[in-house]
């Protein structure tokens, strides 16, 4: 316990004294742009022929993000912005070739295509933007920004339209100030303008942003000055109904078919101009996508990301908490409306206010219940959370998170879990050093001691240097039971869980290096990672030690080395085979190779070889993903990964595959067709599903999805199937 002490202590001192040793960057004031009302009308077509647009002040010069930072663009773009008092237009000419490279047609797929996009911050407080991109062909992207993460799950009312010339393509977009949130009589605002080059492997920015930093980073703003303060919109609310049809069919014990029809709902409220209330009652998550399933060989639970639109949304203000780099968080939204299975719980209803109270205080509160079903009782789900901002990017920050059972309306006495806690988070005005330290504790039934989550961290983020130290404290009876603790977890010799409290300390050395005159490399990127967990004694549970070498290619290809060494000392057997290993010290090396090719290409290629050490017998991993690129209507990949294990009598042998195809057609932008297949040895399951997504009006949709399960093991047949219709309609208040 001392020495975790110790490092939060060393973590916070770091941080306050480097703290004083950085500048502030100056973009706010290098990089200006005076927009001015428009007298004309505007129509949206990608022709840039109003007469503003020959008028309004030129945003041009732009400079390299990526693969250095310290060059002007290859490529010239020039922006152009104005408004009417309700609009904010943009006109922008991207000088090129019609050699474009065009990923995909589907929407919120920026990043990866001839692209142009601008990030904007109405606040001005380089805590939370909005981001707008559209690529050559039109597919358009939003995303909600924070300091921290985006979320592209984001949607809301914006047009734009593009066209293409022998030397150029132009956009225009239009983003109604109701789609915005902010506050009346801010003169200026932050903003950047981008743009992705891929034919060349280029990423652009108006505002300068260094290399090590994404190009979107809020700390690297210019200004957006108004000749005139814009004034919020009023009635901003949206009501989303929707309805669905749905056939399933189970095989489990005998063929059961039934067919059910299903009415719900979201509404969207602005509370105010930065507070936002959702409301759900009912929700249907049937047009979500299969998680991506993986081989497990570990010793814990692994995390699967959330899909839910309803839960990322916003969610960064409930699941910035905990360590960055490790899965143990406090809250982890697949604990509400999912059982361990990842199959859907009804819920009843949802409510959460998320937003700015002021312009350095931001909340989020949620309360959602789930009805009980034959396999279990039904759950109240709440949270309250904030952040208050200090200095220039960092902040104090609390939770508070709340799970009750339910007999019907009833509350079941001792059947609760509670978390409280919060966290200190650091950045330099420059993001070069970060760093955050925090206390989680937790409240349930019969355990009030050793209930505690500890944890700091210390970062810096230079352009060639790279650095960081963290960590963390998690003892035998902290439960986050809306939270996710994989390794707090451990199974006997007979699959029973176990507790067992751990301190892990981890560190990284990185260290980038580019190559002088003409060379086909962008970049070298060494590093060396070590990471050893602790049981409560103070003795080594395990060790983990990589050093790995990556050279990335100026074609957009890569190659990987890494040599990684493994000590671990099992408490308990692991039976990862019909013959659990025993509990027992193991020291285990491994060496793997990863190739991808050009990903520019329509034909690309991705392969992982791994083999060493595995206990006390070998281990060889080979995982290789072909793709084609029908440009630019569709996508179509196939993957293999095998493991194959090789252990001593009577421990046995393994052979684990889990093969992947994915089918994407994309009819226009507005009309998708996806097809997911996997089949997975482990978990006895062949899925299939498939999903096409018609967006006949503004964030309006109508879903056909078709979803199978099949068991591979003894006779290969059918789990479950279904067949689900849904509707759903955006009307705007």
């Amino acid at each position: 316990m001392r020495i975790t002490t110790y490092l939060l202590t060393s973590v916070f001192l770091l941080l306050v004294k480097n703290g004083a040793l950085t500048q502030t960057p100056d973009n706010a004031t290098l990089f200006e742009y005076r927009i001015t009302r428009t007298t004309g009308p505007i129509t949206v077509d990608g022709e840039l022929d109003e007469p503003v647009w020959q008028t309004a002040q030129l945003a041009t010069g732009f400079w390299k993000n990526q693969p250095v930072d310290d060059q002007p663009a290859t490529h010239v773009t020039e922006v152009r912005l104005t408004h009417d008092g309700q609009t904010l237009y943009l006109a922008a000419t991207c000088y090129d070739n019609t050699d474009y490279f065009i990923e995909t047609l589907r929407r919120d797929s920026y990043g990866g295509s001839d692209e142009f996009g601008f990030v904007i911050d109405p606040q001005g407080q380089r805590a939370n933007a909005y981001g707008f991109g559209v690529n050559a062909y039109g597919a358009q992207s939003e995303v909600l920004l924070t300091n921290n993460d985006g979320d592209d799950s984001w949607d809301n009312r914006w047009s734009s339209a593009v066209k293409r010339y022998p030397d150029r393509w132009t956009v225009e977009m239009a983003i109604p100030f109701k789609t915005l949130r902010f506050k009346d009589g801010g003169m200026r605002w932050g903003i950047n303008f981008i743009r992705t080059e891929p034919g060349l492997n280029e990423a652009y920015a108006w505002a300068r942003v260094p290399r090590q930093f994404p190009i979107h980073d809020l700390g690297y703003y210019g200004s957006l000055i108004w000749d005139e303060a814009p004034r919020r919109q009023g009635g901003n609310v949206a009501l989303i109904p929707y309805a669905t049809a749905a056939v399933r069919q189970t095989h489990l014990t005998e063929k059961n078919t039934d067919t059910d029809f299903d009415i719900g709902g979201d509404a969207k409220i602005a509370l105010s101009s930065s507070l936002n209330l959702d409301l759900t009652t009912n929700p249907d998550f049937s047009q979500v996508e299969v998680d991506v399933q993986q081989t497990n060989l570990t010793r814990f639970n692994i995390f699967f990301p959330e899909r839910r639109q309803f839960f990322i949304e916003n969610g960064d203000v409930f699941t910035g908490f905990g360590n960055p780099f490790s899965a143990e968080q406090p809250f982890y939204s697949r604990t509400i409306g999912l059982d361990a299975g990842g199959r859907a719980v009804p819920i009843l209803y949802g409510a959460r206010l998320t937003g700015n109270v002021n312009p350095k205080l931001r909340i989020g509160a949620f309360n959602i219940h789930t009805r009980s079903t034959d396999d279990a009782t039904g759950q109240n789900y709440s949270a309250a959370t904030f952040q208050h901002r200090i200095w220039k990017r960092s902040a104090v920050k609390g939770i508070f998170l709340n799970r009750q059972g339910f007999d019907g309306t009833d509350r079941i006495g001792g059947d609760y879990g509670r978390n409280l806690g919060g966290e200190f988070e650091y950045s330099s005005d420059d993001g070069k050093w970060q760093g955050k330290a925090g206390w989680l504790n937790s409240m349930k039934e019969g355990f009030d001691q050793k209930n505690n989550h500890r944890y700091g961290r210390f970062a810096y983020n230079g352009t060639r240097f790279q650095t960081f130290l963290e960590v963390q404290n998690m003892q035998e009876n902290y439960y986050s039971d809306m939270g996710f603790t994989g390794r707090l977890v451990q199974y006997n010799g007979d699959g029973e869980p176990v507790r067992v409290g751990f301190t892990q300390i981890g560190n990284m050395l990185d260290l980038t290096t580019f190559p002088k005159g003409e060379s086909r490399l962008n970049f070298h990127w060494s590093g060396l990672e070590n990471f050893v967990w602790l049981n409560p004694d103070g003795s080594i549970n395990e060790w983990y030690t990589r050093l790995r070498h990556f050279l990335f290619f100026k074609n957009t290809a890569q190659l990987r080395f890494r040599l990684n060494n493994n000590y671990v000392d099992l408490i308990y057997p692991f039976a990862l085979t019909d013959v659990p290993l025993p509990a027992k010290s193991y020291n285990m090396s491994e060496f793997n190779v990863e190739v991808r090719t050009d990903q520019r290409r329509r034909l690309i290629l991705e392969t992982f070889v791994v083999y060493g050490q595995f206990f006390n017998g070998t281990k060889l991993t080979s995982r290789s993903t072909v793709r084609f690129r029908a440009q630019p209507w569709g996508n179509f990949s196939v993957g293999l990964e095998h493991n194959a294990i090789r252990l001593p009598d009577p421990y046995g042998d393994l052979n684990i595959v889990l093969a992947t195809g994915r089918l994407e057609i994309n009819f226009s932008n507005s009309l998708f067709w996806t097809t997911f297949l996997q089949y997975n040895t482990q978990a006895d399951n062949f899925n299939i599903n498939s999903r096409l997504q018609w967006r006949f009006a503004p964030m309006s949709d109508f879903f056909l999805v078709y979803q199978d399960n099949y068991r591979i093991e003894g006779m290969f047949g059918p789990k479950d199937r279904a067949v689900v219709a849904k509707l759903s309609y955006w009307f705007s208040l």
